[in-house]
């Protein structure tokens, strides 16, 4: 009995270190994230790696948290760094794009990508029917190739970002296959959302996190989960969204028109954030105005500009050209349809200075007396911004609009019996005499173009990112002049066609009860030439704008006013989250390149499942101990 009480407490002992050692572990490792994972009513689709959450319902997963997403981001880094010398095919350079990635029946895996023209999902079922070549990936070599056409159905499917409600939705839907695919960043909001809100979480540029998730991929060169490094990450984000936040603050500003507000001010933070200072008007005495919707326009207008090239900047609306009214990529952006309805209302202006009830309208009549008239095509046109540029910071201080005008000799296909007048100079010199001045006041000062006061000032910043991005190789990673509009594009069903059949509407039914005719317009709003500007000295800025620099720095904190109360200033600068891939060593990665965006990320859960496996073990091990030395004990006592 002696050696039993002897032993006793060396049992204790070991029973307490293992009792120890599992409580220490359920602290450091936490209980494993599969564990815990629920029953998924779509499919079942394992996690590669414990510290993933599992799957939802909807299909939400971290990104190369399964193996098709991880495939997908092989497929990646070989497009990225084994693309062919000097290729302009969008599948190797649309770094900012959307891909995905699906097996089909066969066994083989095909690619889609995004480019403004398709989207990603819908490139996939292309290749599902064979109607299109295939893109193929080879989870063996880890390369992507061309392959000939041939239809296979969808097994299952993978996409960065969850496919839009508007065109990817119900084309999955309609194939048959949306409950096969999984996503990593939503993008259709929820009923507490604002579409703008979401996607600025999702894509920003420079914080959103699907965006920084992937330039954490290209930086490590790693496959597998990529998620944020905390929760309190993913409360990080734009500077925009820091701005939309000030205004709507738990002590909002009174007597602002936030819906009036401009970009104003930006800078270029390179790899790091940047940050934006927008301006806007004061209303003494009068409730303040909502802005959210026009500080995220003002931001999807400059990522516009910078991925659509210069060339495609151009609406037209002429009675004769119904096939050229606007681009095809910058039609399915915010800013075409700003474009196309400002020169709506550039000829509704015209038609309103015409008008004989007016001062302006009676004289132009009058001195019109015995002239032939003129078919004159109008268009507004930027003039030359004034800038102040220090260093890496821009002060937009003023960004004019031009109205131009000439004669010009079209048709109007629904009249036949319709000709322009043969001397239209004489006409044409009233017209530039009293009638375009008022047009220039109205495109600088009407409320009815103040967005397109806005985009423009938005196309003066973009213009500045765009040279200075060019000048230091970072254009190609920016997604400049890709075209891809695909996560800019409108989530409404406006179109085109519209506004053109509107404008002959109101062509054919604008008439004045005058002996000498009716006057039509055709024109446009031509934005293709590079951005003008002039630049003020430092003498003229301090003389002029001396305040200015501080109420901006201000304005990063708190809504402040202008020293003569006219205007206010909100900005805010880019907050970037950390990202991690997983398999990097401790302390690695993150950083100003590697930092991500919060909005649909998934936090680091859960524990190594390799580390589990070993204090497994380990427990096992030390319960063998204890019961081999118990049995022993108990044994030289008999």
């Amino acid at each position: 009995m002696g050696n039993i009480i002897e032993e006793r407490p060396r049992i204790g002992a070991l029973t307490r270190l293992a009792t120890v050692l599992v409580l220490i572990w359920s602290v450091i490792a936490g209980v494993p994230a599969a564990a815990q994972a629920g029953s998924r009513v779509v499919a079942d689709w394992p996690i590669i790696d414990a510290r993933c959450a599992p799957v939802t319902p909807e299909g939400l997963v971290g990104y190369g948290c399964t193996k098709l997403s991880t495939h997908l981001q092989r497929a990646r880094l070989d497009l990225r760094y084994n693309r062919p010398p000097k290729t302009k095919d969008k599948l190797y350079t649309n770094v900012r794009g959307n891909y995905a990635i699906a097996q089909l029946q066969d066994g083989k895996y095909i690619i889609g990508y995004s480019d403004g023209t398709k989207h990603a999902e819908e490139r996939l079922l292309e290749q599902m029917r064979g109607r299109a070549p295939r893109i193929e990936f080879d989870p063996q070599t880890g390369k992507v190739s061309y392959q000939p056409a041939k239809a296979s159905p969808i097994k299952e499917g993978y996409s960065e970002i969850e496919p839009c409600k508007k065109t990817c939705n119900p084309a999955l839907e309609a194939a048959k296959v949306r409950d096969k695919f999984t996503y990593s960043y939503r993008w259709n909001p929820g009923p507490n959302e604002t579409t703008q809100e979401l996607h600025d979480k999702t894509n920003h540029p420079k914080t959103g996190a699907k965006q920084v998730a992937v330039q954490t991929l290209l930086k490590t060169r790693e496959p597998g989960p990529i998620l944020p490094k905390s929760p309190e990450e993913l409360a990080k984000g734009s500077a925009v969204s820091k701005a939309v936040g000030k205004q709507l603050g738990p002590v909002r500003p009174g007597g602002i028109d936030f819906s009036s507000v401009q970009l104003r001010y930006v800078t270029d933070g390179g790899s790091g954030g940047n940050t934006y200072s927008f301006e806007t008007v004061t209303t003494p005495g009068q409730e303040s105005k909502d802005g959210t919707g026009q500080i995220y326009d003002a931001d999807n207008a400059l990522n516009t500009w910078m991925a659509v090239e210069p060339s495609r900047f151009w609406v037209n609306l002429n009675p004769s050209q119904p096939d050229k009214v606007i681009d095809e990529y910058l039609g399915a952006t915010a800013v075409g349809r700003i474009l196309l309805e400002a020169d709506l209302e550039l000829k509704r202006a015209w038609t309103r200075s015409q008008d004989p009830k007016t001062a302006v309208g009676l004289e132009y009549w009058n001195r019109m007396t015995g002239l032939d008239g003129a078919c004159i095509r109008q268009w507004i046109v930027p003039k030359a911004a004034t800038i102040r540029e220090e260093g890496n910071r821009l002060y937009i201080l003023d960004a004019p609009l031009e109205v131009k005008a000439e004669a010009f000799d079209f048709t109007i296909p629904s009249d036949p019996n319709f000709t322009c007048p043969a001397n239209p100079e004489p006409s044409m010199a009233v017209y530039r005499d009293l009638l375009l001045p008022e047009l220039n006041k109205a495109v600088n000062g009407a409320p009815e173009f103040k967005d397109l006061r806005r985009a423009y000032l938005s196309r003066v910043a973009a213009e500045w990112y765009r040279d200075r991005m060019t000048a230091d190789g970072r254009a190609e990673e920016a997604g400049i002049d890709t075209n891809d509009v695909t996560a800019l594009e409108r989530e409404d069903d406006w179109n085109p066609t519209d506004v053109f059949n509107q404008y002959l509407k109101e062509l054919s039914a604008t008439k004045y009860e005058l002996p000498n005719g009716v006057t039509v317009t055709t024109g446009g709003v031509d934005f293709t030439q590079p951005v003008k500007t002039a630049k003020v000295s430092d003498t003229t800025f301090k003389e002029q704008h001396g305040t200015l620099p501080s109420t901006v720095d201000k304005s990063l904190t708190e809504v402040t006013k202008t020293s003569d109360e006219k205007q206010a200033y909100l900005g805010g600068s880019d907050d970037i989250p950390v990202f991690v891939a997983l398999k990097q060593p401790s302390g690695a990665g993150g950083g100003e390149d590697g930092g991500g965006g919060g909005g649909g990320g998934l936090p680091i859960t859960g524990a190594p499942i390799f580390a589990i496996a070993a204090a497994g073990v380990l427990l096992i091990l030390i319960g063998m101990a204890v019961l081999w030395r118990t049995r022993r004990v108990r044994w030289m006592a008999n």
